[in-house]
């Protein structure tokens, strides 16, 4: 099967045999794929030199079998200039897609957001509210997406004033409870319902919100981390441990 100019963004590449790189791919019309590049790390092959993250590219390739050949790569747009915590952000985003989207299960929605996303977050002083909103698209798209308006094993509606614990099979559960512990492990309806509303102005409603997501995204990921996240909390350390030492 020959498939042609089809918009496709790199996820992840790795070395494959003596010069050739294994490809994850998500493309517009076809989804989540992997595919070889033969010669990439050869002197301008296949392409390979194109094979960049965070650009916007025109994919051919061919095989019946699930892995593909890589036939064409050409740049269709500007890569996207991720630096600092923009760059471990894009590199999240891509670990999730990596993760969590079957192959060959079209997602045109998602795809069109996450390439508004990347340009976006090469640009935007704020990517936070960006990045929540997508976490719960791909949520939805894979089937995990849930209301935050709705107490759904009630049957009734999230009140502002009430507290809740979140299970991801279950969805929303009032906590009868308003001990203090109640309150920290739980989210205030409040906050859940500000999110609904793509309002996330308050930064209560922010920490909210990735504490949310972080617990909904974990429970389909597995115990495997997410080597993004480790690999900011890694740069991180030595600025703490710089102004530890100031601070002394």
């Amino acid at each position: 099967m020959n498939t042609e100019n089809q918009k496709a963004y790199v996820l992840h590449t790795r070395d494959y045999r003596e010069s050739s790189q294994l490809v994850d791919l998500f493309s517009r019309d076809f989804g989540r794929l992997r595919a070889v590049a033969k010669g990439a790390r050869g002197k301008r092959k296949s392409g390979g030199h194109q094979l960049q993250a965070f650009t916007p590219l025109s994919l051919s390739w061919r095989g019946k079998g699930d892995l593909k050949n890589l036939t064409a790569v050409e740049a269709s747009g500007n890569s996207a200039a991720l630096q600092g915590e923009m760059l471990y952000i894009g590199l999240y985003l891509n670990e999730l897609l990596v993760r969590l989207l079957p192959e060959y299960v079209p997602h045109e929605t998602l795809f069109d957001h996450y390439s508004d996303l990347i340009t976006q977050l090469s640009t935007s002083p704020d990517p936070e509210p960006l990045l929540r909103r997508f976490e719960l698209l791909l949520l939805d798209e894979i089937g995990y997406g849930f209301d935050m308006t709705t107490e759904l094993a009630e049957d009734r509606p999230i009140v502002a004033a009430e507290y809740y614990q979140f299970t991801p099979d279950q969805g929303f559960i009032r906590i009868d409870s308003l001990s203090q512990r109640s309150k920290e492990r739980g989210f205030l309806g409040g906050y859940l319902l500000a999110m609904a509303e793509d309002n996330y102005q308050l930064a209560e409603v922010r920490r909210c919100a990735k504490r949310l997501l972080r617990t909904a995204l974990q429970a389909q990921l597995g115990e495997r981390p997410l080597l993004s996240r480790q690999l900011f909390h890694q740069a991180r350390v030595p600025i703490s441990r710089t102004n530890m030492a100031e601070g002394e």
